[in-house]
C-alpha cells in the first residue's frame, strides 16, 4: 500500500522521509513502512505494510489472504 494515515487522520505517501508506522485507512491497523530494490534499475521503492502480517482480511490488502 502506498498511502497511510497518521493518528490524526492525515495521509502520508511511503517514501524515505515517512515515519516507521503509520495506520492503515481502511482497517485502522498498524503499518510498518518497507522498503525493497526494484528488478529494473535497482532503485529502492517503498510501500506500507501490516505490521507481523496481520489483517489479513483488510480490504486496502492488494492480495488478500486465502
Amino acid at each position: 500500500m502506498k498511502v497511510a494515515q497518521t493518528r490524526d487522520g492525515e495521509q502520508i505517501v511511503a517514501a524515505p522521509t515517512a515515519p516507521d508506522r503509520a495506520v492503515c485507512p481502511a482497517c485502522g491497523g498498524t503499518l510498518i513502512l518497507r522498503s525493497r530494490r526494484t528488478m529494473g534499475n535497482g532503485k529502492k521503492t517503498y510501500y506500507w505494510r501490516h505490521r507481523s502480517n496481520r489483517n489479513r482480511n483488510c480490504s486496502a490488502r492488494n492480495r488478500p489472504f486465502s
